[in-house]
């Protein structure tokens, strides 16, 4: 009889952890969100160019994207990229990349007048934006930044050790955090197609161009702190 109480306290102790794991995810999840990035903008103008159905396309490819590095992290296939060298030569490809999507938003032509009938113009979006290439675009922008890959072998590595490994709670943890981030992603994306009927055709040129500025430099900071970092390691 006496095992049946510590067994009971064995198990509130286990459920305990859990959901501070869950909540110590949501906790994450949401102060990821508040982070602004070449994904933040991208997202937000990828939704108020094409709707919201885009928009969450685009937060899908991310959520791959992290689910990715967080598997890849946890298995230990990322810990190449402790090496300075490789580093810096994903940081050149992935900040060239930035610059190259952030030209094409500059001169992309002028975007669809939203505000003329409706459903045919959700129609032709429809037609011209493939949600499959918008999610490798959010798949992308996301995978080619070296520092979400270095913040995702970070985060993995204190969160294992602090659960001494339990499969369990690293599993409660990063579900929290992926289902936390892709629904504040969502939230965004519906909420930058709802001031689409609001802005005029010469508007959404410039958000575009702003967008592909923010992406620019973006690209170029990326280049600039990589080349730094690789510099100050050199004898």
């Amino acid at each position: 009889m006496g095992g049946v109480p510590e067994t009971k306290n064995t198990l509130m102790n286990e459920i305990g952890s859990l959901i501070r794991a869950i909540l110590e995810g949501v906790g994450l999840g949401i102060t990821l969100a508040i982070l602004t990035g070449p994904a933040f903008f991208a997202l937000l103008q990828t939704s108020i160019r094409s709707g919201y159905k885009s928009g969450i396309a685009f937060a899908v490819g991310v959520l791959v994207s992290d689910t990715t590095l967080i598997l890849l992290s946890y298995l230990g296939a990322l810990q190449l990229f402790s090496d300075p060298k490789n580093n810096f030569i994903i940081g050149l490809i992935g900040g060239t990349i930035l610059v190259m999507f952030g030209i094409f938003n500059i001169f992309q032509k002028q975007p669809l007048d939203l505000n003329a009938s409706g459903s045919r113009v959700e129609r032709i979006l429809s037609d011209r934006v493939s949600l499959a290439v918008v999610a490798l675009k959010g798949f992308a922008i996301n995978l080619i930044n070296p520092f979400v890959i270095i913040f995702w072998v970070s985060v993995v590595s204190v969160e294992s050790t602090r659960y001494d490994f339990s499969h369990l709670h690293i599993m409660a943890v990063f579900s929290a955090v992926l289902l936390t981030v892709f629904a504040t992603d969502v939230l965004k994306a519906m909420g930058a197609t709802k001031i689409t009927n609001f802005l005029s055709p010469v508007i959404l040129l410039w958000i575009n161009r702003i967008a592909g500025v923010i992406l620019i430099i973006s690209g170029l900071s990326l280049i600039w702190k990589v080349v730094n970092i690789f510099m100050a390691g050199q004898p």
